[in-house]
């Protein structure tokens, strides 16, 4: 039997997001005996890799973050202007099947061969593509060429027939999956330092986009009703920074922790009493799941996926301002709101990966 060849393109495979963890579980649990798979990245960063089987290749990138700023700015202006070019000297095979991983900017053209496959996979919510025309356009060339795009929640595929009606028969949704006994085996690692009871956390890139200074905010609000959890960052970025400063600033450095990027997130997250995200833009959570599968509830803002988990306030609250925020974080702590660690495994159990690979091997196979 010929082994089909596909190729995943994407901005980066080497950031330490959700996407990269996800095509990470993808191409880690796709059948060897059937199909030879390459990973292209435009940029490479510092994170390193997520894993991948010996299988599946990682292309030499684009750009490359240790390159002089000259060279990157030359290489910038190659993708932008000369598209085409840029996936001769990047593309040298030939593929069954392409498929653009990445939302923003698609970075790269697919093939102009009829013959191939074409999928565009969007992982997050694109309402604001109806403020920004050069988004919407640069977006629908590639949406245009791909046969099949795939969102990740219902919110994401509402977004897209918001946008791109006419692309509406196109679209398909595939929930990502997890692999729920290897987090609950990691979480039982042993920790490094104490956490303290009643704690919350917030996982992810502390930025703007993550609502990372909301979550500070949010902290301060309970505070100053005398509440005094603890919180605990897990990442890193490039408000780190300031948000240490406006922490010094509010007195709250003895409460407020920053444990920088982890590996196993779940030793810690396992240990704390409600996750917090005050993001502006998810296309679907996972870490989410990852919370619910260790009993923690969580306090988010109104983001792609979060509604289809909270499963009206089951499993999580959906907020809107940082007092309802301080208040169902509190209701949490207080046993006030009433959460079912056993009914939200259950849950759950429709985001294992064999459900996610049947799906991405249907695609695939079509």
């Amino acid at each position: 039997m010929d082994k089909k060849k596909i190729l995943f393109f994407m901005w980066s495979f080497s950031l330490g997001g959700g996407a990269e963890k996800i095509l990470s579980t993808i191409v880690s649990n796709l059948d060897p005996e059937k199909y030879d798979i390459d990973i292209l990245e435009i940029e490479h960063f510092g994170k390193g890799y997520e894993p991948v089987p010996d299988n599946v290749r990682i292309l030499k990138a684009f750009q490359d973050y240790r390159q002089p700023r000259w060279l990157r700015a030359i290489l910038w202006r190659l993708r932008i202007y000369f598209p085409r070019l840029t996936r001769r000297l990047l593309v040298k095979d030939q593929y069954d099947v392409e498929v653009s991983f990445t939302i923003m900017n698609p970075p790269l053209l697919f093939s102009k061969r009829q013959e191939v496959k074409k999928i565009s996979w969007i992982h997050g919510s694109i309402e604001e593509f109806l403020k920004d025309r050069s988004k919407r356009d640069s977006h629908r060339r590639q949406l245009d060429a791909a046969h099949t795009i795939v969102g990740i929640s219902k919110k994401t595929n509402n977004s897209i027939k918001e946008v791109y009606p006419d692309y509406s028969q196109k679209l398909t949704t595939v929930y990502n999956g997890y692999d729920f006994e290897s987090i609950v085996k990691k979480s039982k690692e042993k920790l490094a330092i104490e956490i303290a009871p009643k704690s919350i956390c917030t996982i992810g890139r502390i930025e703007e986009n993550k609502g990372s200074d909301r979550v500070v905010e949010v902290i301060r609000l309970l505070h100053k009703q005398g509440k005094k959890y603890h919180l605990y960052f897990i990442g890193v970025g490039d408000m780190e920074v300031e948000l240490k400063k406006r922490i010094q600033e509010y007195q709250l450095e003895d409460y407020i922790h920053f444990l920088g990027y982890q590996k196993n997130p779940y030793k810690y997250l396992s240990k704390m009493q409600v996750l917090l995200s005050m993001s502006k833009q998810e296309g679907f959570p996972g870490v989410y799941v990852e919370a619910l599968s260790l009993g923690v509830p969580f306090v988010s803002t109104e983001v792609g996926g979060a509604e289809e988990l909270s499963q009206e306030g089951r499993f999580g609250k959906i907020i809107d301002s940082n007092q309802e925020a301080a208040q169902a974080i509190d209701n949490y702590m207080t046993a006030v709101s009433t959460f079912d660690a056993n009914e939200a495994n259950q849950f759950i159990q429709q985001f294992t990966i064999a459900k996610q690979i049947e799906q991405v091997e249907k695609l695939l196979e079509e």
